[in-house]
Formats: C-alpha cells, structure tokens, sequence
C-alpha cells in the first residue's frame, strides 16, 4: 500500500490510498448497535478490501463510537441522517464508486460472519447472492427463487388490507425457498437476501442508486431484484460462498415495524406496479 493518510472532512473520516485497487469493498450500514460491528471486523479476513462504515445517526455517544471502532480498523466512517436502510447503503455506494477503484461491493449488514469467500468464485456478470445461514440454522437465501405475479399480487392484496392472512405470504416465500433449495447449489434466482451481496464494479454504476429511499427499511431485496430485472442483470445464487447470520442487527431496536413493513411495501407496489 502507497501514501496512506488520514483526514476528517465534516461528518466523515477519511483513509486515502493512493495508486490502490481494492477487490473488495464493503458498505457496512449501522445504527446504535456498536458489538455487531467490533465482531465484524474481529471477524473480518478478507485481503484487499476496504470497508466503509456508514452510521445511521443515532446519538453523539454512539457516532463516537463507531467512528473510533471504524478508525481503529483502517476503515472509513461516515454519518449520515437516519433515513433509513435505503438512504444509508445508498450514501455509502456513492462514496465508494466517487472514492475507489474496485471490482467488487459488497452491501454487508455488521451482524454477519463470514465463512467462506473466494474471489475466484465470483463473476463479473451478474450479483452473487451467498448462501446465508442464520443462528438457529435457517437459510436465508435464495430470498424468493422466482418472480411469480399470482403471488405478488396476492401479497400486495393482503398488505393494502392489513389482514391477518399476510402471514401466508412469509410461509409461502420460505416453501419456495426451501423447494428450490432441495434441487439447486447454485443458479440464477429472482431476489438476493440483503444481508449480504456481491455486485461487480460496472453493475453497481448501472443499477445505482441500488435503493428506492421512499422505503426506509423492508423489501429492499425485492426492490434490487426489481431494478436488475428491469436492466436485464441476473442474481445468481452460489451455496459454495457462507454468511453466518446473527439477525440482531438495528431491527431489533424498531418500535413499530409493523406500520414500517406496512408502508414499504405500498412505496414497492406503487413503483413497480402501479406506476
């Protein structure tokens, strides 16, 4: 590495590079929850990568935080407003593709492990989604396998109702899953959970900005999955690279998630289908 320097410019701190081209780097977004982060990067040993913390403001004590945890990881920091999960990575994509030259982004939750990556594994033409495992064992990807309208539609019915039926939605989304999964390591998929994806440097210019910022947290995956469709980029699930899941991120700190889910999945319909 040549010409390393620091420098706080306003609300971020910098770590510059000079003549570097990294493999990867990560946006890492995080909101109060300050032990996610130290153990991502406890557990962090990915070569030639750079990772850009990006703090949804929470408090002073907290931004102080996680700008010293980012500082003392030769990460870069930056604060932005709390606008949501959209807002955030969106912030963080920007800086990245105005700071860096790399191959890869990575959109990385703090609440993660990784457990096996190998860049030989990835390509330059479509979004990896890894096989994502939760605490409890659960797989998380693929998010859903396939676009299929009757379900949409359905879905999108029961939300606007608020029914109790919606429930149906999330249990036919996991039999999907799981189905797939019965049959298929790796191959193309409709929607890549977002706690952790891959997208090649030119992908990411096209598809930017990656998030609808009317949604502040929900159904991004399948907002992403959306906008890809809709470039003619696929996502491609790859079961040989492993995330651990810890899934005690910053949802855990909602207070009225409900109303939240509720409101991002109007905004998606409304872009999307009603449009």
């Amino acid at each position: 590495m040549h010409g390393i320097k620091s420098s706080t410019i306003s609300n971020l701190t910098l770590t510059a590079y000079s003549t570097m081209r990294y493999d990867f780097v990560f946006v890492v977004l995080v909101y109060r929850n300050t032990k996610d982060l130290k153990d991502f990067f406890a557990n962090m040993n990915i070569p030639n990568a750079k990772v850009i913390v990006v703090n949804s403001y929470y408090d002073e004590a907290t931004k102080a935080s996680f700008e010293q945890i980012a500082t003392d990881n030769g990460a870069d920091f930056l604060n932005v407003e709390n606008k949501g999960y959209g807002y955030g990575n969106n912030r963080g994509c920007e800086y990245a593709i105005s700071h860096y030259d790399f191959k890869y982004l990575v959109i990385s939750n703090a609440d993660i492990e990784i457990q096996h990556m190998d860049i030989s594994q990835l390509s330059d033409q479509h979004i990896t989604a890894p096989k994502i495992v939760t605490l409890s064992g659960k797989r998380q990807n693929p998010y859903l396998p396939y676009l299929i309208m009757p379900y949409e539609r359905m879905k999108h019915t029961l939300i606007k109702r608020k029914s109790r039926l919606t429930v149906l939605c999330w249990a036919l989304s996991r039999i999907m899953r799981e189905a797939y999964l019965l049959f298929h390591r790796r191959g193309y998929v409709f929607s890549a959970h977002g706690a952790f994806f891959i997208i090649p440097s030119d992908i990411l210019r096209t598809l930017h900005p990656l998030y609808n910022e009317r949604m502040f947290l929900f159904v991004e995956e399948e907002h992403v999955a959306m906008l890809a469709k809709e470039k003619n980029i696929s996502i491609y699930y790859d079961s040989s690279i492993v995330i651990k899941h810890k899934e005690d991120g910053s949802v855990s700190f909602l207070k009225d998630s409900n109303s939240i889910m509720e409101t991002s999945y109007m905004e998606f319909y409304r872009y999307w289908f009603e449009r």
